[in-house]
């Protein structure tokens, strides 16, 4: 997190791509164009999903044959949303998830309208689901999807350090007691009076760290496998068993 534009954020990804050119998806943080906390330049930095930055940020993904995640905000008919999109490597939008459940930190609730729906695509062979930071944080959601067959999380996170229990926790609760992958991408540094812990991570079926970036920004690289999936969920039967709950 820096106070910059837009457009130095997409400078430093493009550098971040460069540097890591065999990657399959790339994720950003929750609100990575505008900065997270300051309803001013949430409002300055605002687009429509097929806006001038997410013009350049497809021709990043397209350049580098990567998928890209980023968190943004989204401006749809006089409505702000907390959204976070999906190109493919060929630069096609597959996702633009809106934020459902919209805390009261930093005036989420105020600023934002909350979406709908869940958001779930099929990357490389893998069902994948969407959810940004504090939606991660229901149980519930996570559970629903991983009934429906979601083999991997994307979190997008903005997560301050004055609630350190959700990185450090409850994202590898969710990825063990539903047997799934899930990759977790935090802002680090100080911004609008903000201190943001990073602890980026991408966690396997087992609940265990496969890679954590800790503090500072960087690209941490993980690589999923999905036989572990049904290894882990054989031995510990959560999903199963839990349609047998009222």
């Amino acid at each position: 997190m820096r106070n910059e534009t837009p457009h130095a954020r997409i400078k430093r990804l493009d550098a971040h791509l460069k540097k890591n050119r065999a990657l399959d998806l790339m994720i950003c943080p929750e609100l990575f164009l505008s900065g997270y906390g300051s309803e001013d330049k949430i409002k300055e930095f605002c687009e429509s999903s097929k806006g001038d930055y997410a013009k350049k940020i497809s021709l990043l993904a397209k350049t580098y044959a990567t998928a890209i995640l980023y968190g943004y905000p989204e401006k749809n008919s006089n409505k702000l949303f907390n959204a976070a999109q999906l190109f493919d490597k060929n630069g096609k939008s597959l996702a633009n998830h809106r934020k459902k459940m919209l805390p009261p930190t930093a005036s989420e609730s105020k600023i934002f309208t909350p979406g709908d729906g869940d958001s779930i695509v099929w990357i490389n062979g893998i069902k994948t689901a969407i959810v940004i930071c504090y939606e991660l944080e229901f149980p519930e959601l996570i559970r629903k999807l991983s009934l429906a067959g979601v083999q991997l999380i994307l979190a997008p996170t903005g997560q301050s350090s004055h609630w350190p229990a959700a990185a450090k926790y409850i994202c590898r609760s969710r990825a063990f007691e539903n047997g799934i992958f899930v990759a977790y991408a935090n802002s680090t540094g100080d911004l609008n009076g903000i201190n943001f812990m990073g602890e980026s991570k991408v966690i396997g079926p087992d609940g265990l760290d496969i890679i954590n970036a800790k503090k500072g920004e960087k690209t941490i690289i993980g690589e999923i496998d999905t036989k572990q999936i049904s290894l882990v969920q054989e031995k510990m039967p959560y999903l199963e068993d839990s349609r047998t709950l009222n």
